[in-house]
């Protein structure tokens, strides 16, 4: 198994809970909770402080083992393989809602006069080739694709001072101290979606010495993800345009000039998006037939042949970005919420069991004496 160090992974993390946050949570969380929306991102950054503390412990806990037999080897063969489950079920929402969002988004601000098969046929493949690779091949792919996405973040932030507008995000709670509180179930999801590094972490080759102070970068990169482009709709926009938008982060691109005579930089935009799914998607390929333990190689190729059929069914079948966005809005983001909270509790008791037999260093395991 070709491991790589935690710092590696970091590229990751970034571009994949990037994308979760920039181009399908804001809409979200500015649709629910308005002008608030930015200080409940903030309320919820402090909370994930605690999220971090437990992240680092259930690491340090678990260290390099994989996942199934350290679940096994406290809880049972039976219970493992339903949690194995859940969580296989959970990889394949990430990789059919990212890839249905991402060509929605393709559609509405670029190709609208392409079918959706001709986007999601190439994306689906290349994903799929990445994703029956290695963890190394997409920390380095991810580690190519991510400076240049910074950058372009960094531009469109600094280029749109002129337009932005601070006395947007005041005042607060007009209409109650309760109103838009909905928005942190939403924002939440950012974090808790790190439990994924409880997947790969018997990829890593210091998974056993993942430091605390790193966990808690994590969290404050997460933090400006969610808060940069959600603040910066607001003062760009106004609270009441902006949550009136389907996607904010790309509109805040189209209001974007470079001097008198260069407009339309919106295409950059292109880069960024694609690059987040794509790493995000593949991950989540990647990591199904991991959790699972497949061992033959035909068999990964079967299950990423399957996932690959499945995000071009779920782009082809006639299902509107209205309809999308409503069951994202009402039902997905907030059933994610609670499962991720019932996984990290369960895996925090599982943490805390002695296992009934020993682990040794080659990974075989035996019997206490």
């Amino acid at each position: 198994m070709t491991k790589i160090n935690f710092n590696s992974s970091l590229p990751i993390v970034i571009l994949s809970v990037g994308l979760l946050n920039h181009v399908m949570i804001i809409p979200l969380v500015l649709d629910v909770a308005g002008r608030d929306a930015w200080i409940f991102a903030v309320l919820t950054g402090v909370l994930s402080i605690g999220w971090a503390f437990l992240l680092y412990w259930i690491l340090k806990k678990k260290k390099t083992e994989h996942l199934f037999p350290w679940l096994a080897n406290r809880m049972g063969k039976r219970f493992t393989k339903v949690i194995c489950f859940v969580l296989s079920v959970y990889l394949i929402t990430i990789i059919l809602t990212t890839a249905k969002d991402m060509v929605d988004w393709v559609r509405t601000t670029s190709l609208p006069e392409t079918p959706s098969i001709a986007i999601i046929i190439p994306f689906a493949c290349i994903c799929a080739v990445l994703a029956y690779s290695n963890l190394k091949t997409i920390a380095i792919n991810s580690a190519i694709l991510l400076p240049i996405v910074i950058v372009l973040g960094i531009f469109v932030a600094t280029g749109n001072i002129p337009e932005k507008n601070y006395d947007f995000l005041f005042p607060l709670f007009e209409q109650g101290y309760f109103f838009g509180i909905k928005s942190m179930y939403y924002i939440a999801n950012g974090y808790l979606e790190l439990i994924i590094v409880i997947l790969f972490q018997h990829h890593l080759s210091n998974g056993e010495a993942i430091k605390l102070k790193t966990v808690l970068g994590m969290m404050g990169i997460i933090t400006v993800l969610i808060l940069g482009p959600l603040t910066g709709a607001i003062i760009e926009f106004g609270p009441i345009l902006s949550s009136e938008m389907r996607y904010p982060a790309y509109e805040q691109w189209r209001l974007l000039t470079i001097g008198k005579y260069i407009a339309h930089t919106d295409f950059f935009s292109i880069y960024q998006w694609i690059a987040g799914a794509f790493i995000r998607v593949s991950m989540a390929m990647f990591l199904l037939p991991d959790l699972l333990r497949v061992k033959t190689a035909n068999m990964k190729k079967g299950i990423l042949l399957v996932l690959a059929i499945m995000m071009i069914i779920i782009n082809v079948i006639p299902l509107s970005d209205i309809h999308f966005y409503t069951f994202l809005k009402n039902y997905y983001f907030l059933g994610t919420f609670f499962l991720l909270i019932i996984l990290i509790l369960l895996f925090t008791v599982v943490a805390k069991m002695k296992p009934k037999r020993k682990v040794v260093p080659d990974e075989t395991i035996q019997k206490r004496p």
